[in-house]
């Protein structure tokens, strides 16, 4: 119990990703459009491209969150066995990648946070259909939820990938792609909270 709910609060604490992005997008100089500027716009640190002044909060949140999500992971893995080590496993390595993308901002390393935020999403991915497919994936609230942000995120990321993106603009497919994620961080979380036994 007390474990659950130590990850139920480390996830649900992502929750912060969400704010931090309003109040720094608030601070650019020109307006940020959440349908064409890329998330990652939002933590560029010289005004080029891109100019957003509260870079270093945008930068310091990535960070904070990856490792959220990683640590709550990395609690739940020795619990679980199989399938369900393995799912929990990749979650909290994409987690890392998460708190990597922070630390390699797009205009300094590009290549490497390019690297890194792709890693994030298709190791999620890969972990909650790894997940659902196990003994979380026997709870019907978490299957629910799960195969719904991994169906977003993979529609999103083919979005994303498309020229054209589908006519929807690159941050809003990216967002589509990526924040699903995030999403379901947050209801694990609520989950957990509410008494979800996440290995049997």
């Amino acid at each position: 119990m007390r474990l659950r709910r130590t990850v139920a609060a480390l996830w649900v604490a992502t929750v912060l990703y969400w704010p931090a992005r309003v109040l720094v997008a608030r601070s650019w100089p020109t307006p940020y459009s959440w349908r064409d500027d890329v998330i990652s716009a939002l933590g560029a640190t010289t005004c080029a491209e891109y100019c957003s002044p509260d870079h270093a909060v945008m930068n310091a949140t990535f960070v904070a969150v990856g490792a959220l999500t990683a640590a709550g992971a990395a609690v739940l893995a020795p619990q679980a066995a199989g399938r369900d080590r393995v799912g929990w496993v990749l979650v909290a390595v994409s987690g890392l990648a998460t708190s990597a993308v922070g630390f390699l901002p797009m205009d300094v390393s590009p290549a490497a946070h390019n690297l890194a935020a792709q890693t994030h999403w298709a190791l999620q991915v890969a972990g909650m259909i790894v997940l659902a497919t196990g003994a979380l994936g026997r709870d019907r609230r978490a299957r629910a939820l799960t195969v719904a942000c991994t169906a977003a995120a993979v529609i999103g990321g083919a979005a994303f990938l498309t020229p054209g993106t589908w006519g929807l603009g690159a941050g809003l497919s990216e967002r589509i792609a990526l924040d699903t994620l995030n999403v379901w961080t947050i209801g694990m979380g609520v989950l957990l909270f509410r008494g979800l036994r996440p290995s049997r």
